[in-house]
């Protein structure tokens, strides 16, 4: 990823030695989302999915005056309606003290690069019903909620229950 910089905030590709500012970030993240009792990732897990053999997604790291202020996670899917890959955004997080600088509009603006320059079809991700601020700052960027979509989850242990079965 070409690394992106305004006068306020420098966007990078996260390195290995991101992971446990990362990690506290993501628990920032759900301590805020009110999801804390279902966070149970560790560095290991954060250095296997990002930086392992296999990477399942990756990472963008913002900062502000040399300080890390937030992140954006996201991966490769595939629509079969579009007939193409697609970019899923896992989580955008700015830390309270560096909002309203237009930094989570710029995580936003260069995971969307990303994706286009990758040939995606779409770019999709969840908000919390409740989370106001977040919904506005989509909508202004152009994203379209979308009402009649439920999201089907499987924890580990339901995932097992299926295979078992």
């Amino acid at each position: 990823m070409n690394e992106f910089s305004s006068d306020s905030h420098h966007i990078r590709s996260a390195v290995p030695s991101d992971i446990p500012v990362l990690l506290e970030m993501i628990r920032e993240l759900a301590e805020f989302e009110e999801l804390s009792h279902l966070f149970e990732a560790s560095e290991s897990d954060y250095h296997e999915s990002l930086f392992g053999d296999r990477p399942a997604a990756e990472a963008l790291i913002g900062e502000v005056r040399g300080e890390v202020a937030g992140y954006a996670i996201f991966f490769t899917t595939f629509s079969t309606f579009v007939g193409k890959p697609g970019i899923w955004l896992e989580d955008l997080y700015v830390r309270p003290v560096h909002r309203g600088i237009g930094l989570g509009k710029a995580l936003l603006r260069t995971v969307g690069r990303i994706a286009l320059s990758r040939g995606a079809g779409r770019y999709e991700w969840t908000v919390l019903d409740w989370n106001e601020k977040a919904i506005e700052l989509y909508e202004r960027a152009g994203g379209e909620i979308l009402p009649e979509w439920r999201i089907v989850r499987m924890d580990r242990e339901r995932l097992r229950s299926l295979v078992e079965s």
